[in-house]
């Protein structure tokens, strides 16, 4: 029992020795006599005088007091409940901490581990020195650190994993360099993962001291996304983990850029298994919105697998004509056009005007001469914005043709065979530098009999992609606008050539297809500039200062590092998914230790300091006695006022002590105060920042957008909203505050629920938007991924039932007259607290929808607008306009609500 208890400062516990002193100087002391108002005082001058003994103090108050005394000196003692053992040996106190993303998952154990080491630290007066395993972001090898263990503790607590693995042979020489009085005590906290270098760790350490290893419990494993290969319509995702001891199961899930779940199914890993893998049929239209695969709960760069460009399908575009060729379809060119495509994109055919009605990639023209007037103005603005038209020759090529094309031609084009020819049929030449086709290897036994010749003009060589031997072009193009046009000389069947029987024919749409998103495919060997990293928590950041260009040619020798940590690099539409499953070694957990060495497992009761909850306690009890006092000399009566500052005076203090930060901790109390006081003074609106960086900065212009119109339109003059921590960060300066729903957002601490439960019951407003146009209150599959989590968190909160908001509502009148509230997306419903009209001056203390809201109000720097709409800009006026009234209603509260019962007022004023 007593092992469990501990004390910081033991010797002020000689402070209770005192106790006997006070209580004989509070019964020596009697208590302060009353005082009674009697005026005719001459009555009692004859009374006999004697001699009294004055009133002792009651038994129970100085009980008190002493009690008073007692929890003073043991608040000061600074107890601590569930200390760590004495350390072993006389020398410092080592932290050796992996601090890359195998470690990630359990970094919050890990942290509160750490700080529990550093307050044993600190109890005993040990220095501590700090090394952790892993470079830092400049690429400078791990160093081991001396401090003082209040030092260590503020730079553990802001610490967070790196996305790189650690270099444990580094490690191993900054602890050889260690000079040091007395052996030391280190402390390993592990990622669990086997090596040769984690071995070269372990010795080094040994060499200085006690070493304790401290893993993860047996059970837990480290899991690898290792890759994800598409093949056709179907994706493959492999996982493989360190041990396979035990069955487990991995919710593998598939999620476009903005977050929204796209797949989500279980993996099961049976006794026995370290690889498993799933294997998923999608559409071609969720293929190619797939820009991440992770694994449900586990927060690491090596449980996620960026895809970049990776299983991007395309969408193709088939137009000709078959009717000739029904009966033999091995003459017919759409029929090698679907097979050469099929590997990589999906097909549609039909006429010209019907294909373009939906999105497209590339458009595919098959021996079509001269288009109509309307199809060709649609075809031609439709590259302009980016598509890519490519054109087979053929006959009707050949005889009449319009302006789509790269190369004005020469009307009736070459024979290469036949009675009428002039030469054998030529080969390719290989390539230009220049060209998208640059690396693909020529067959030797591709030909063309027949092509379209062009025009000889000066740009000709420039339009040029593939030549044949004789130097006539067989593949021209141009760009236009934002898309390409793209003539190949030569028909699409085999007819004037045998170049759809080769894989080379295959190869070549598919880069053309590659054009439609801006990829340049020019060079393979030219520099990638990062675009996005990964943290070691899998979360997406901006690139640093100290990360460099990735060179394309040499990725697969490429390690991940400080200078190259996972990512996407490369342009936004062409970018290259650089991740830690593909370059990780196989995880292997760590094995047998060698004898002395201690092994413990990350977790377990926190120390916790009761100095604070003691002194507190003292502190009412003080104040209780001075209460009594008060009472025992007569003073029986209080004002009001005098209660209400003796309370709020009691909790302040009160809190004072409770909440003040243990002395190990670095706060800057001067930057706090500042901001609070700031932020109490000005009106401020906020969001929540949700962990994604592209979520959080479209919240962030989204506020940026309504404080513009507020500051136009109203007398409201918000400052800059504030991104607020909800675990951190206090809610009550802010009237109202955007809440976006992420799959991946953390949940909530109890005290970050009881914070927001406080802020809902005392005025605050909260936007929850599920941003999936979805219902929270909403059932079964329907719901959306931000509905889910919604429904997740108020769960946990006081909420009460909700009501649709219809044309009666407050909201809908508070500003501008309203009855649809649409942001990026329309037609959903709000959702509000159904509560009286006198609860909280009418205010629902929460509006639940998910249109997005943010994305509509989104505005840039120069105030335009960053998020395209479909309802265009009457959808974005409507939804400024729900902002206005939002931020009014949660001003002013309900009193518009006359205006629901105006048709009525009206009515009786005629009367």
């Amino acid at each position: 029992m007593l092992s469990a208890f501990a004390f910081g400062q033991p010797w002020i516990l000689l402070g209770l020795l005192s106790l006997p002193v006070i209580w004989w100087l509070l019964r020596a002391t009697p208590p302060a006599p009353q005082r009674i108002s009697f005026p005719p005082a001459r009555l009692i001058f004859e009374m006999a005088r004697r001699e009294e003994t004055p009133a002792r103090t009651p038994w129970w108050l100085l009980l008190l007091r002493l009690l008073i005394a007692a929890l003073i000196v043991a608040g000061l003692a600074r107890p601590v409940l569930n200390p760590g053992a004495e350390f072993a040996s006389s020398g410092p106190v080592v932290l050796i901490v992996d601090d890359g993303w195998a470690a990630a998952q359990s970094w919050r154990a890990r942290v509160q581990t750490m700080v529990d080491i550093a307050n044993r630290a600190r109890r005993q007066e040990r220095p501590v020195i700090l090394l952790r395993t892993t470079p830092d972001p400049d690429a400078v090898a791990p160093r081991a650190a001396f401090m003082s263990a209040t030092e260590a503790q503020g730079i553990i607590q802001g610490m967070e994993p790196r996305s790189w693995r650690p270099d444990h042979a580094a490690a191993a020489a900054a602890l050889e360099g260690l000079s040091l009085e007395g052996a030391a005590n280190l402390y390993w906290l592990s990622n669990g993962l086997e090596g040769a270098d984690a071995r070269a760790l372990i010795e080094a350490a040994r060499r200085i001291g006690t070493l304790t290893v401290i893993e993860r419990p047996a059970g837990e494993s480290v899991t690898l996304v290792r890759s994800v290969e598409g093949a056709g319509a179907q994706v493959e995702v492999r996982l493989e983990r360190d041990i396979d001891t035990t069955a487990e199961t991995a919710m593998v899930r598939m999620a476009a850029e903005d977050g929204r779940i796209l797949m989500r199914r279980p993996v099961a890993f049976e006794p026995g298994m370290r690889q498993t893998s799933l294997t998923e049929t999608l559409p071609v239209e969720a293929l190619n919105q797939i820009a991440r695969v992770e694994i449900e709960g586990r927060q690491s760069a090596g449980s996620l697998a960026l895809l970049g460009d990776g299983l991007k399908r395309y969408r193709a575009g088939l137009a000709g004509t078959r009717e000739p060729e029904r009966a033999q379809p091995l003459l017919s060119d759409l029929y090698y056009l679907e097979r050469a495509l099929a590997p990589f994109a999906e097909i549609r055919e039909g006429e010209i005007a019907r294909l373009l009605d939906e999105p497209l990639s590339m458009l595919v023209l098959a021996d079509v001469g001269q288009l109509v007037e309307l199809d060709r103005l649609r075809v031609a603005d439709w590259i302009e914005k980016g598509g890519v038209l490519v054109r087979f020759a053929g006959p009707r090529l050949a005889e009449q043709s319009d302006d789509l094309l790269p190369v004005a031609i020469r009307q009736g084009g070459r024979n290469l065979q036949g009675a009428m020819s002039w030469s054998e049929p030529a080969k390719l030449a290989p390539f230009p530098e220049s060209s998208p086709f640059r690396g693909l290897p020529v067959p030797n036994d591709v030909s063309v009999r027949r092509q379209v010749l062009a025009e000889p003009t000066v740009d000709l060589p420039e339009k040029t992609w593939a030549r044949l031997e004789d130097g006539t072009p067989l593949v021209t193009a141009e760009a236009r606008g934002k898309g390409w046009l793209i003539l190949v000389h030569t028909s699409a069947n085999t007819a004037w050539s045998n170049l759809s029987l080769s894989g080379l024919f295959v190869e070549m749409l598919r880069r053309m297809s590659a054009l439609s998103t801006g990829i340049d495919v020019e060079a393979e060997d030219r520099m990638l500039a990062p675009q996005t990293v990964l943290d070691g928590f899998g979360r997406s950041a901006r690139p640093g200062p100290t990360v460099r260009p990735l060179n394309q040619a040499a990725v697969a020798e490429t390690p991940i590092g400080p200078r190259h940590p996972p990512g996407l690099y490369g342009e936004d539409a062409a970018a290259l998914a650089f991740n830690v499953g593909d370059r990780a070694a196989q995880p292997v957990r760590l094995g047998d230790l060698p004898a002395g060495v201690l092994r413990g497992e990350i977790g377990g009761d926190p120390e916790r300091d009761l100095g604070p909850w003691l002194l507190a306690l003292a502190l009412a009890l003080l104040l209780a006695d001075f209460v009594i006092a008060l009472w025992l000399r007569g003073h029986h009566r209080f004002s009001r006022r005098s209660a209400t500052a003796s309370a709020l005076l009691c909790a302040a203090l009160t809190a004072g002590l409770v909440l003040a930060p243990a002395t190990g901790h670095a706060q800057q109390a001067g930057e706090v105060d500042r901001s609070v006081v700031e932020d109490a003074l000005d009106m401020r609106l906020a969001y929540v920042v949700t962990g994604d960086d592209r979520v959080d900065r479209m919240s962030a212009a989204g506020m940026f957008g309504l404080n513009e119109i507020l500051r136009a339109r109203t007398s409201v003059e918000p400052v800059e909203a504030a991104a607020l921590d909800i675990e951190r960060d206090e809610l009550i300066f802010y009237p109202v505050v955007y809440w976006p729903m992420t799959e991946s957002q953390p949940a909530l601490s109890d005290r970050a629920v009881q914070k927001l439960d406080s802020y809902l019951r005392t005025g605050g407003l909260v936007l929850f938007d599920t941003r999936d146009d979805g219902s929270p209150i909403g059932r079964g599959s329907d719901a959306g991924p931000g509905t889910m989590r919604l429904r997740q968190l108020l769960s946990r909160i006081d909420v009460g039932p909700l009501k649709s908001v219809d044309e009666d509502h407050v909201l809908g009148r508070s500003f501008y007259l309203m009855d649809v509230f649409p942001g990026r997306y329309s037609g959903g419903r709000v959702w509000v607290e159904n509560l009286d009209s006198s609860a909280n001056d009418g205010v629902s203390p929460l509006v639940i929808g998910g249109a997005d809201w943010a994305a509509a109000w989104a505005m840039d720097d120069s105030g335009r607008p960053v998020a395209m709409l479909h309802g265009g800009g009457d959808q974005r006026e409507m939804s400024f306009r729900f902002g206005v009234n939002l931020v009014m209603y949660a001003l002013t509260g309900n009193y518009k609500a006359d205006q629901v019962h105006l048709p009525a007022i009206l009515e009786r004023l005629g009367q």
